[in-house]
């Protein structure tokens, strides 16, 4: 063969060898990368990095956390385990041919999981051992399990929360009892800003616009909080923290469904411009249809007035939709600058209030936050708003009601460490509260409501050893409305016997201020006909400043009252003898006219007395004495704060870092809280037996001459009595309407337990449980031995409580299961119009999801409320709840 004929075989051939196995080493990349401690950054070493789905087996991280795997060239899922730390995977790690992409990889320690970081109890980081109070903390992971309707649908089972839902959205959340359809006493908060509705001061958590993607975490701190938070933080503070666009960059979809027609959809997209620089957008539209209730009181108005266009008109369709929009700067090392705001458009909804149920539409919560943040200072303002929409209104009475209230306010915090034994933490908080509603709300107080309070604070925490801490705080508050400052002291001894184990002993002094609606109310709720074209207005009433009085005085008037009528004008003595001609115009058969009207009989006798009675509102529709006997009205006196006094001992510990135990007993005392509303106005009526008395003298000659029988005479004399002629009202009020209004209950006093556990069974497998106790449900102030009757207190929550959960996780399968059991025991409840007993019930939920093997950035998820569909109530007032399943798919990107 001719050499160069060989030689340049040889050539062709080496060269077609070589082209053979170019492409596949193009074909292949490199990830890179290291693995640190997530609460440290320390480097974790031997931690078994591998590629999903790739042939090629785990490498193990060097000495510096390093690790380097080689793979084909796309899109990869790098699963990350380390005994004694969660295991992670990280999708969408996308490598070129040739190329080579580097991450870093974070791993939660299993301790971290059960004592993670906190800022709520301290307003400054902590772990939640170390933290001087009863703190709960749900990680944006475990909020990512749940299909949720709102923010409230996670804290449900926590210890020592009493949760109320009342519809798709609308629920009422308090912590330890004194839950309320206009409950204000949790103080909640979204990123340090105030989250309740302006001016009504009530946790709507359903307006709150933050999506689950968004929460970084929740964290719910439980007993008085008002020595760093203020007033009207006397129950304890659920924050809701949320991602910063700059550390949690990317974009997220959801698109779901389910029962009861049931549509969602949610959107995240947060970008890192640079290092220093982030933009964030988010939002959700949802709508359904309610479970439906039926009101007596709203059947009976309708049937008053059946052509009305508003009362008992209901739309079962919840819809809303809300936008959030957030930017951050970072300079200067640690300093930041936040700004934020965002919108929730509550287009239909049936919401509970203290005067009955409202039907809401296009009712809007607005915000706009700027947040300053520089080593120990933290300096915020804020504002929120809201704003009702042209047709919202009160169902009972078809009254249009009109909110464009809003708050304003600014708070300052600083820092001092005095070496590693001693720090402070300072500062000052104000806040301006300006209802308005076009006197739909606060009538006549229209334009005298605005609330402004202001304090200053100081947080010590002092280290009295190795193993023991100090801690205390003092707070002062001015109000401008009421007499006197506020002043919250707290105290804390934290002792740590062991590592990871934590007891404490507690005192909290809190203020809780009366609301806007307590203090100015002036809204007509329903009326009460008596006669044809006839009636009495129910009004609620704000007690003003002096408070309430009955001092007028007529004679002639039983126990010297006065009344006024819808009968007749003026002020008149409080007799219902006045309307004897009247009645018998009316009520009595013509034939008997001549016996009763004969001038100059009746007004000599004595036999005609009068009574008070006293509205009951919630016996309406259901059957019960509507006027049961009544003494007499009663001043109120202007009102004064609520003191929450509550003494605790608490414990915190793990157990080789894979049980979490928790326990904390109170002792709590409430004086001056201020109560339901509550009619306050007595009527005037005929008395039964008196009239009946007189009427069978008066008619003896025509019973015995047979032309009337006793019967007969007992019938109309129960109809004449029935009849409430007038009504006792305040010195203030120069109207016959029937005030309710709200006043300060006497001392009360209980105790509670609060217990949790969480166990760690493997890496794939958590446990936890929670159950709470309180020993009262209803103070008995009047001592009737009837709880609860017009004139007692109820927790409005169950004495017991608690729930057992379960998650399971295959991280390398991309699968989730969650189950959690659920119970309440039977209550009694009073809270404005409502009350009543809610029987006892209990619920499974559970939820899952499964990320796609062929679509890693897509996850299918279910979630099932009620999934025994347990028909229950949870408020009085409010539908029976059933199942609700629904199940959506995420996409991130």
């Amino acid at each position: 063969m001719n050499p160069r004929s060989a030689l340049a075989r040889n050539v062709l051939v080496a060269a077609l060898f070589a082209a053979s196995f170019t492409p596949v080493a193009a074909q292949q990349g490199t990830i890179t990368g290291r693995v640190t401690d997530m609460e440290t950054g320390a480097p974790v070493t031997n931690a078994s990095v591998q590629a999903l789905g790739q042939p090629d087996g785990p490498v193990a991280s060097d000495e510096s956390g390093a690790f380097r795997l080689s793979v084909p060239a796309g899109t990869h899922s790098v699963l990350v385990t380390r005994i004694g730390y969660e295991t992670s995977r990280t999708d969408g790690v996308t490598v070129d041919a040739g190329g080579a992409v580097s991450v870093t990889i974070e791993l939660r320690s299993r301790a971290l999981t059960l004592n993670q970081l906190v800022v709520t109890v301290s307003r400054r980081e902590e772990k939640e051992l170390d933290a001087p109070a009863s703190i709960s903390t749900l990680s944006g992971e475990e909020i990512s399990r749940l299909i949720s309707r709102t923010p409230a649908d996670h804290i449900r089972t926590l210890p020592g929360v009493d949760m109320a839902s009342t519809g798709l959205t609308q629920s009422y959340v308090v912590v330890r009892g004194f839950n309320n359809v206009s409950s204000g006493r949790l103080l909640s908060i979204v990123d340090n800003r105030y989250a309740r509705i302006p001016a009504l001061r009530i946790n709507a958590i359903n307006m709150i616009p933050t999506t689950d993607m968004d929460i970084e975490r929740i964290e719910l701190a439980r007993g008085p909080g008002a020595a760093l938070y203020g007033p009207n933080a006397a129950e304890g503070v659920m924050h809701i923290i949320t991602h910063s666009p700059i550390d949690r960059p990317g974009s997220t979809v959801t698109l779901g469904g389910g029962e009861r027609s049931l549509f969602q959809f949610l959107g995240r997209s947060a970008h890192r411009v640079s290092e220093r620089f982030g933009l964030k957008v988010s939002g959700q539209y949802l709508r359904g249809d309610d479970w439906e209730y039926v009101d007596p009181w709203e059947v009976s108005a309708r049937e008053q007035n059946p052509g009305h266009p508003r009362i008992g008109v209901r739309d079962p369709v919840n819809e809303r939709y809300f936008a959030d929009l957030r930017a951050d700067y970072r300079f200067a090392g640690d300093g930041e600058f936040i700004l934020s705001g965002g919108l929730n458009n509550s287009l239909s909804s049936i919401n509970l209030t203290t005067v009955g149920s409202a039907q809401t539409h296009d009712w809007q919560y607005r915000y706009g936050q700027a947040r300053l943040l520089k080593g120990r200072l933290f300096g915020q303002v804020f504002l929120n708003q809201t704003h009702s929409g042209d047709n919202s209104y009160l169902l009972r009475s078809g009254e249009l009601i009109v909110d464009r209230s809003r708050t304003m306010a600014a708070q300052l915090q600083h820092g001092l460490d005095l070496g590693d034994g001693q720090s402070f933490t300072y500062g000052v908080d104000w806040q301006r509260v300006e209802p308005r509603s076009e006197g739909t709300i606060y009538g006549r107080n229209e334009d005298d409501d605005i609330l402004i309070e202001r304090g200053a604070y100081l947080h010590s925490e002092t280290r009295l050893g190795d193993r023991m801490d100090l801690v205390t705080a003092l707070r002062v508050d001015d109000h401008n409305r009421l007499a006197g400052v506020n002043i919250s002291p707290r105290a804390a001894l934290v002792f740590r016997p062991a590592q990871d184990q934590n007891l404490r002993l507690t005192y909290n002094r809190a203020f809780a201020t009366p609301s806007t609606s307590s203090l100015f109310l002036d809204l007509p709720t329903g009326a009460i006909p008596v006669a044809p074209g006839v009636g009495y207005t129910l009004r609620a009433f704000g007690v003003p400043a002096g408070g309430l009085t009955f001092a007028d005085r007529c004679p002639g008037g039983l126990m010297g009252h006065c009344m006024r009528s819808p009968f007749r004008p003026g002020q008149l003595p409080a007799s219902a003898a006045l309307f004897w001609d009247a009645l018998i115009t009316q009520l009595a058969p013509r034939t008997l006219h001549d016996f009763l009207l004969e001038p100059g009989r009746l007004p000599a006798d004595p036999q005609l007395g009068t009574v008070f009675r006293r509205l009951d509102p919630n016996a309406l529709g259901s059957g019960g004495e509507i006027f049961p006997l009544d003494t007499g009205p009663a001043d109120l006196p202007e009102l004064v704060p609520t003191v929450f006094n509550s003494f605790e001992v608490g414990y915190k510990g793990l157990i080789r870092d894979r049980v979490s135990l928790a326990a904390d007993l109170y002792l709590a005392n409430v004086e001056n809280f201020v109560g339901p509303l509550k009619v306050e106005s007595p009527n005037v009526f005929l008395d039964p037996a008196s009239v009946g008395a007189f009427l069978t003298s008066r008619l003896a000659p025509l019973i015995q001459a047979g032309q009337i029988t006793p019967d007969q005479v007992t019938e109309l004399a129960a109809g004449l009595a029935a009849v409430p002629v007038g009504a006792v009202t305040p010195d203030q009020v120069d109207s016959a309407d029937l005030l309710m209004a709200a006043r300060n209950f006497g001392s009360a006093s209980y105790w509670g337990v609060d217990l949790s556990a969480r166990i760690l069974a493997s890496d794939r497998l958590s446990l936890s449980a929670a159950y709470s106790f309180q020993s009262t449900e209803c103070f008995d102030f009047d001592e009737d031995e009837h709880c609860p009757g017009s004139d007692d207190l109820t927790l409005n929550a169950p004495s017991h409580k608690g729930s057992i959960g379960v998650a399971f996780t295959d991280r390398a399968a991309g699968l989730f299961l969650n189950g959690r059991w659920r119970f309440a025991d039977a209550f009694a409840m009073a809270s404005g119009v409502f009350a009543g007993m809610v029987d006892a019930y209990h619920v499974l939920d559970v939820s899952g999801g499964y990320q796609l093997p062929f679509q890693t950035n897509a996850r299918v998820e279910l979630t099932v409320y009620n999934l025994l569909n347990n028909r229950h109530r949870e408020f009085v007032g409010a539908p029976e709840l059933g199942r609700l399943a629904l199940v959506r798919v995420r996409y991130d990107f």
